[in-house]
């Protein structure tokens, strides 16, 4: 039988984020993360390299 971990909310991050986690015999067997807040700042990164989301993100977010 899996245990599960359900941390929700996670903080130090803005808007709301949770994760859980299904454990069976020591090794991750599922992991899921939730989101329940959309900002829309992530449609900017659409079609960028991944590595540009650092210096784009910061500027705008402020976190």
């Amino acid at each position: 039988m899996a245990d599960k971990i359900m941390i929700d909310p996670i903080t130090r991050i803005e808007g709301h984020l949770a994760v859980e986690v299904e454990v069976e015999g020591g090794l991750v067997v599922d992991a899921k993360s939730m989101g329940m807040m959309f900002r829309g700042m992530e449609l900017i990164m659409r079609g960028r390299d991944p590595r540009d989301a650092q210096q784009i993100m910061q500027r705008i977010c402020g976190v």
